[in-house]
């Protein structure tokens, strides 16, 4: 259903004209006309506003939490958009850390994937003063060092600026590539 249908459908199904509607909600009837007839694209606190003053209670979505588990992708693929979601979200709002690395990763996860993971977990962790979960305390090193590519110069670099935590299970990656500072 398009919202001109959404908006339309409350309306008539209440017994509402548009300019009733409109002086319910506060807008002008010309909005909820163009709306409607699907020359207006509105905002969502417009839309709200609509269904709340057709009578309609129209709960927002509640945001759900990134977490580490969901960058497992599978095998060794990562996904990077999730794990800077978490590390960023974890600056701000550290009474979620531990809900956003509490999860193990999947299985379809490879040893490579999860231990990556578990050394991103310890760094967040560490940097929220919160106790990592089980799943990273019993993570062990890789027996292979890795890394993004690089030339020789930014691999250096990046061994030299890693974290103790990544560092320490054979993971080497700079903090300002899972931080904003």
């Amino acid at each position: 259903m398009s919202t001109a249908e959404l908006i339309r459908s409350a309306r008539t199904h209440r017994g509402l004209s548009q300019r009733a509607l409109a002086a319910r909600a506060g807008v002008e009837q010309s909005t909820v006309a163009r709306i409607e007839n699907g020359s207006a694209d509105p905002t969502y606190t417009t839309v709200v506003r609509l269904l709340d003053a057709a009578g309609y209670r129209f709960e927002a979505p509640q945001p759900t939490l990134p977490t580490l588990a969901e960058a497992a992708l599978g095998g060794d693929e990562l996904d990077w958009t999730m794990i800077r979601a978490v590390t960023d979200r974890s600056e701000r709002h550290q009474a979620d850390i531990a809900l956003m690395i509490g999860a193990e990763p999947p299985a379809t996860a490879s040893n490579t994937a999860r231990t990556v993971l578990a050394a991103i977990a310890s760094f967040v962790a560490d940097r929220g003063s919160v106790a990592p979960p089980r799943w990273v305390r019993t993570a062990q090193p890789l027996s292979e060092p890795w890394q993004l590519l690089g030339t020789p110069q930014m691999l250096r670099r990046t061994m030299a600026e890693t974290p103790p935590q990544l560092a320490r299970l054979n993971v080497w990656l700079r903090a300002d590539a899972l931080t904003r500072g």
